[in-house]
């Protein structure tokens, strides 16, 4: 979904800190908050349209699940989050939002205990949704294979959403040095894993591929939400696992995210995906998700 310039008005930023909503640059954090020190931490991204954060249900859930592997205590629940989410969307007089909520393990008092009696910090902030042009969706990207291997990037459990984001951070510094929209990761034994900002999905023999969960990539949530739209219109689908060298094998291919939603990729490095133009199966796919969003 590109973004819908529905922000009205002069926007002021607010965000919430520990239990405070503040104006953004009044917003602060301790220099010795664990998540600054350590990177001891976790967040999500969330779009929210009409201050409607979407698929929360399922954010929620892996932040939840995310919380407790780390040993994070959770301060507001799923009402009283979104409530939160809400409250920030209509005080920044934000139509289309990208959310971020971010939890880490609070003030560092040295070493690398865990004391669990400690309370967390919890900062949620909202801001427009922006870089997302209409031609990304109407010619579609090239993106490369990076030479980061997505086992750096994974840390202690794949799953989790860690602050610690080097290894994205510099797979994607390569991309933008080759003129590149994104850069993809590969697993352990070379396969395809995800982007470093977003899912992976191809077709290959008019079925629709994506990598397992087996291969460390993050459970994304609009990758689970896509899975769920491909079995309700009877696409077929699976995951698979896949290496650079099936390239030449995929008609299409496009990446997912909760924020730019469904993005095609035309070429992947030199290569050019099928016709080197979005495919009729990314089309019908990308609408269906756009009434899933409609649809909450």
């Amino acid at each position: 979904m590109p973004a819908s310039n529905r922000n009205k008005g002069r926007a002021r930023a607010f965000a919430y800190v520990n239990g405070r909503v503040l104006p953004a640059e009044k917003a602060v954090v301790s220099v010795f908050d664990r998540g600054l020190v350590l990177g001891d931490g976790l967040f999500e991204t969330v779009r929210a349209v009409d201050g409607r954060p979407q698929f929360f249900s399922l954010h929620f859930k892996r932040l939840a699940k995310s919380a407790k592997r780390l040993r994070i205590r959770l301060p507001l629940d799923a009402a009283k989050l979104e409530a939160v989410v809400r409250e920030l969307c209509a005080m920044s007089r934000l139509d289309d939002a990208t959310v971020r909520i971010t939890l880490t393990r609070g003030r560092y008092l040295g070493g690398l205990a865990i004391d669990a009696s400690l309370p967390p910090t919890l900062i949620i902030t909202a801001a427009p949704v922006t870089g997302l042009p209409s031609e990304l969706y109407e010619r579609g990207v090239k993106v490369i294979v990076s030479d980061i291997n997505k086992a750096a990037a994974s840390g202690l459990d794949s799953s989790i959403k860690s602050t610690n984001y080097l290894a994205n951070i510099f797979a994607k510094a390569q991309a933008d040095r080759q003129r590149a929209y994104e850069a993809i990761l590969l697993g352990p034994k070379g396969e395809i894993a995800e982007l470093s900002t977003s899912n992976f999905f191809c077709v290959i023999g008019g079925k629709v591929l994506t990598p397992p969960l087996e291969t460390g990539i993050l459970p994304g949530i609009t990758r689970q939400v896509l899975l769920r739209i491909l079995k309700r219109e009877g696409i077929p689908h699976g995951e698979a696992h896949l290496f650079p060298k099936d390239v030449k094998r995929m008609q299409e291919a496009f990446l997912s995210s909760s924020v730019r939603g469904l993005v095609p990729i035309t070429r992947i490095d030199a290569a050019k995906v099928g016709e080197g133009r979005p495919g009729p199966i990314y089309r019908r796919v990308r609408e269906a998700y756009a009434r899933a969003c409609a649809a909450g």
